[in-house]
């Protein structure tokens, strides 16, 4: 069996790709490779470099919306803060709002 012999641009795509998927096996599967040469090239440019963590659109949308949706439950919060209050204030009885 002959040993394949893969370019350095071949390894380093592959490990950048590695960071941007979740799953490796899949990954590993479209190259046509072993999933432990993938952790193999990542631990042997890890010794180079420090690799980036690499922020996906998917991420900045997601903590976009993350921030949005704190902003929209704190205005919700204090809406209901205030209509207890309101409840509390109107429901009080002071003698005057009986019908009797």
């Amino acid at each position: 069996m002959k040993k394949r012999v893969y370019s350095a641009e071949f390894k380093s795509s592959a490990v950048r790709l590695s960071y941007e998927r979740e799953n490796i096996k899949e990954l590993a599967d479209e190259l046509g490779i072993q999933v432990q040469r993938i952790y193999k090239w990542r631990s042997s440019e890890k010794t180079f470099t420090n690799p980036k963590p690499i922020i996906s659109k998917k991420t900045e949308t997601d903590s976009l919306e993350v921030k949005e949706l704190r902003k929209a439950l704190k205005e919700k919060e204090l809406e209901l803060e205030i209509l207890k209050k309101a409840v509390h204030i109107f429901s009080k009885s002071d003698g005057k709002s009986t019908n009797s």
